[in-house]
């Protein structure tokens, strides 16, 4: 019964506003019945289990219709959905393998009564293996080597390498469905999920809205609920509106009561009956060299020269209120950030045009030209850099491509000399060095997706990835390793402000803003 698929998978944290949570009895009586409406840019394309595709509706709509065995809040820690307990088996753990025992609550029920057992979630990761697309796909072809039923609600998976977050973080991405209900929808939930969740699909206009309903039935008993679960308001309805002038007309219009991206400088248009939350994102914004032999950039001085001539202050002062300029590789808002690592004196912090000559020399340029690839929304970022470098001396020209073309070009180590790019992680600091620097993330398993070689510093990276070296010492060292070889320059993480309806007492969002209104506090629905 295994279908192909089209088509994200996520992970929860917790934030909220400041205003004051209102009356607990009060609000829970005055929002029976009521409705939250929520814009976001994209309709799901695919109600399906595990198709993921490029629609950003998907994993908005559908994260608290499907459920995953945990969930990652803000902090980094891991928080049970499904699963009861999870532990590392120590004593199967061996050979650099790393065993791990989960137990799932054994009274988990979806919304066509359907019982989940331990054979269910074997199901799920394997078809998610199999026939899966995306992140949930990804996430266990690099570490999973095994899954087993132990018992009736327990299962042992193996992964490959002890590697720190790396297990939990694919326990939050797949998503566990009855094989039952997965079968008998003949089109593996592609247009009626049959899921666990606090929600399910009440209705579906494609290309307009979909609105969730409270799962009356809900499963999981209220005093064990994580935020995640919970169920504050009892329908959410998602408006796809994809353009960010029309999300602000909505919630001006009182089309939609929350919009969860809205940019610095429109915010002076929301005051009296409307709250903000402000946050900064785990991503990262970088310039990345080609570091093949094949590359201009495959010369350390080159690579040098054009780290002094980018001026990350600057850049962040163009972009204003809307970004914070990085001070390491690691995004500030991760729980292994160092505050220390902001006096750390190197080219992240420092542009000298002296120093970019010394090196251009060193490199013997002779004003060949550096070509710079993006993608199309990362093109006024390229402006500025090339107008950075053509003040250096330095010959450069910039070449937008959308998503797979920019893929394509990216593969060929003679094709491009540096990317401008997003460096996400969930969890983990290390998992956001992991994404994108790591071996396992490039086509040839050999060196990382900028044709790194240097088993020095991968070998530093699989230390961060191991809970007893995840050290502030390695941290550090890992990253002097990069500034020393100018493996890449952090720009920027985004600031991200959300606004809503006074209504709204306080939010909670994942650590990729997706977010949650079930678990809203309301101080009134109109």
């Amino acid at each position: 019964a295994a279908c192909g698929s089209s088509g994200s998978a996520g992970s929860g944290s917790n934030s909220g506003s400041d205003a004051p949570a209102p009356s607990a009895t009060a609000a829970a009586q005055e929002i029976q019945d009521k409705v939250i409406k929520v814009a976001t840019t994209s309709d799901p394309a695919s109600l399906g289990t595990y198709d993921e595709g490029s629609s950003s509706g998907r994993w908005i709509t559908l994260s608290f219709t499907y459920e995953t065995l945990v969930f990652i809040d803000n902090d980094g820690s891991f928080r049970g959905i499904l699963a009861k307990d999870w532990s590392k088996n120590e004593e199967l753990s061996k050979d650099g393998k790393a065993v791990y025992d989960v137990e799932i609550y054994d009274y988990i029920t979806d919304t066509a009564g359907n019982h989940l057992t331990a054979d269910d979630v074997i199901f799920s990761y394997n078809e998610a293996l199999n026939n899966g697309k995306g992140n949930q796909h990804s996430a266990l072809t690099g570490g999973m080597e095994s899954i087993e039923k132990t018992g009736d609600y327990s299962i042992r998976f193996t992964w490959k390498r002890d590697s720190a977050g790396e297990f939990e973080d694919a326990m939050s991405k797949v998503l566990v469905v009855s094989q039952k209900a997965y079968e008998d929808s003949g089109d593996c939930m592609r247009t009626k999920p049959v899921a666990t969740g606090p929600y399910y699909v009440k209705d579906w206009s494609t290309g307009t809205s979909l609105t969730l309903a409270k799962n009356e039935d809900y499963w999981q008993k209220e005093e064990l609920r994580s935020n995640y679960q919970l169920a504050n308001v009892n329908k959410i309805v998602y408006t796809f509106i994809d353009d960010d002038s029309q999300q602000i007309i909505a919630l001006q219009t009182g089309e939609v009561d929350i919009v969860s991206s809205v940019k610095s400088d429109n915010i002076a248009a929301f005051s009296d009956g409307y709250n903000t939350y402000q946050w900064i994102q785990k991503g990262l914004k970088i310039v990345a060299p080609n570091c093949s032999e094949e590359s201009i950039c495959g010369d350390l001085n080159m690579r040098l020269a054009i780290m002094y001539a980018i001026d990350v202050q600057g850049i962040a002062q163009l972009k204003g209120d809307a970004v914070l300029a990085a001070t390491s590789f690691m995004a500030s808002s991760f729980p292994e950030y160092d505050p220390a690592w902001e006096t750390w004196e190197n080219y992240q912090r420092v542009t000298d045009l002296d120093l970019v000559k010394d090196y251009l020399t060193k490199a013997n340029y002779n004003g060949e030209e550096v070509r710079i690839f993006c993608e199309p929304v990362h093109s006024s970022d390229g402006e500025i850099i090339v107008n950075m470098l053509t003040a250096a001396g330095i010959k450069a020209t910039l070449n937008p491509r959308e998503r797979n073309a920019l893929k394509e070009v990216k593969s060929d180590p003679a094709g491009w000399d540096l990317v401008i790019d997003r460096n996400a992680g969930n969890g983990s600091g290390s998992d956001q060095f992991n994404k994108f620097w790591a071996y396992s993330n490039s086509k040839t398993g050999e060196t990382t997706q900028t044709f790194i070689k240097d088993d020095e510093w991968e070998a530093l990276l699989q230390e961060l990835r191991v809970k007893e070296t995840a050290t502030a010492e390695n941290f550090t060292a890992w990253m002097q390793h990069a500034y020393d070889n100018a493996y890449g320059l952090p720009l920027y993480s985004d600031v991200n402000n959300i606004v809503f309806r006074d209504f709204i007492a306080t939010v909670y969002r994942t650590d990729k803003n997706v977010l949650v209104p079930g678990a809203f506090t309301y101080n009134s629905v109109s």
